[in-house]
């Protein structure tokens, strides 16, 4: 279940169905690193410089507006009602597509729930997706995985991967590893100068 933090906007759920969940190269979509402001004009995600060599995603305002419906899907899931939990965050993503928190919640209750690893994989894996298409080909940077607007993306990544595990795909879920690690990698430490 996602974890979010009193109130924090910037912890919501995700999209959730790719070629079948499967990870694509990192960085297809537009954007360098650190040129891009914000989302997309056409509402999608994007990315923001914090500092240094560290990014976060920005999500698309229909997140924000879409919060009420996904916060009642976690309720219901928490009350012991996973259908109609899942009935509330396919509502919320009825007008938010691109909602990470909202995938990985599906993602998370196919899962767990329904014990459905190919149905949760595709939830997981398009919010995976998602992130992979506003990342830049050459994007060599961090997306520090503490940072709460970058959450969603770790949940999927671990969801995807417990997915292809389930289903008997330890090479797609070594490659995931892989592929993701970078993105999460501490900093170096800075040489006094």
């Amino acid at each position: 279940m996602i974890q979010r933090s009193g109130g924090n906007r910037d912890n919501r759920k995700p999209p959730a169905r790719g070629r079948g969940g499967r990870p694509a190269a990192p960085g297809r979509a537009a954007g360098a690193g650190g040129s891009r402001g914000g989302a997309s004009k056409r509402g999608g995600l994007g990315l923001k410089r914090l500092g240094g060599d560290e990014f976060v995603l920005v999500h698309p305002k229909c997140v924000d507006e879409m919060e009420l419906d996904y916060e009642e899907g976690i309720e219901l899931r928490k009350a012991g009602d996973p259908e109609a939990a899942r009935d509330a965050l396919r509502f919320a993503l009825q007008g938010c597509g691109d909602n990470l928190w909202v995938h990985v919640a599906l993602g998370q209750i196919a899962l767990e729930d329904f014990k459905d690893p190919t149905l949760a994989r595709g939830h997981f894996g398009y919010a995976y997706e998602l992130v992979d298409r506003a990342i830049p080909r050459d994007f060599a940077a961090k997306l520090p995985h503490a940072h709460p607007a970058n959450r969603p993306l770790y949940d999927a990544i671990k969801g995807l991967i417990a997915c292809h595990e389930a289903l008997g795909d330890l090479e797609l879920a070594r490659e995931l590893r892989e592929r993701s690690a970078p993105w999460s990698r501490p900093s170096s430490p800075r040489r006094p100068g």
